[in-house]
């Protein structure tokens, strides 16, 4: 019996590692995953972000301010080389740093009660660091999503 628990807990222990690997073939976040992000919003881009400030702060939260240029256009009808100003919540503590540099972002207009206006705000959990890999998968996603696209049947 002990014998069986051993060889069982051995099969396990050198199996989880092959699990593991399978489950990441494809690195985070999967096409599916950035192509359900992409519909939910009406702009996304790869961003290069100049300047941030904290224009709120209600309980553990702020509100950020965030102004860059857009390095490419995915949805929406920003243009390369384009100002773009938007904002993003966040838990208080962040450090002004963490919202700079090249990022992908997913933006929504929101009514910024504040502002008394309409603004573009991030997708919650969505804005990610530019890999080469992500924006691969934008291209693609952009691509298929272009109208007039329509396969053939051959």
């Amino acid at each position: 019996m002990r014998i069986r628990i051993i060889i069982l807990c051995s099969v396990l222990l050198l199996g989880l590692p092959v699990i593991a690997a399978a489950q990441n073939d494809e690195p985070w976040p999967s096409l599916s995953y950035l192509r359900s992000d992409y519909r939910q919003v009406s702009v996304v881009a790869h961003v290069r972000v100049r300047e941030a400030e904290i224009v709120h702060t209600v309980g553990g939260y702020e509100d950020w301010h965030l102004v860059g240029e857009v390095i490419e256009p995915f949805k929406g009808k920003f243009r390369k080389g384009q100002t773009i100003e938007f904002y993003h919540g966040a838990e208080k503590g962040f450090r002004k740093e963490l919202f700079l540099g090249e990022k992908i972002v997913f933006l929504n207009r929101n009514y910024a009660e504040i502002a008394k206006r309409w603004v573009l705000a991030v997708l919650e959990n969505s804005t990610l660091p530019y890999t080469e890999d992500r924006i691969q998968k934008l291209r693609k996603i952009k691509r298929s999503t272009k109208p007039g696209k329509t396969k053939r049947a051959k």
